[in-house]
């Protein structure tokens, strides 16, 4: 017998991939399912903005949405081999993860995507 109270989304590690060759660069990221809290929060942080304010939503306003979703979500990074950013292997904080994101929009794209994908969060 089977308990689906067990089948739950759990965090998992994807691999950045070259844009052009899309083969893996040495960085893994760790990212949380939409089901997790801080995950949660930050799509309800923007929802309640939009309902209270009548927030009129822009392009730019969107952009930041989806940069601010896609940060919530990523819980670590590795930096493999002899893989760096600007000569050095950022700590993870909030702040290096923004620079990465800002500076290097083919991770974040990858990202969206990987978080897009709900049945890879239920592979253990």
């Amino acid at each position: 017998m089977t308990d689906i109270s067990t089948i739950v989304a759990a965090e998992r590690t994807v691999e950045i991939k070259h844009p052009g060759t899309s083969e893996p660069i040495g960085l893994k990221i760790t990212v949380l399912p939409d089901s997790d809290q801080k995950v949660k929060a930050m799509r309800r942080k923007w929802l309640n903005e939009r309902l209270q304010r009548g927030m009129k939503i822009t392009a730019e306003k969107l952009e930041v949405q989806q940069l601010q979703i896609i940060e919530s979500a990523v819980s670590g990074w590795e930096w493999g081999g002899d893989l760096n950013f600007h000569g050095e292997k950022p700590a993870f904080t909030e702040g290096n993860l923004r620079k990465v994101l800002k500076e290097l929009p083919w991770i974040k794209t990858q990202l969206d995507e990987e978080l897009g994908d709900e049945a890879a969060f239920f592979q253990n």
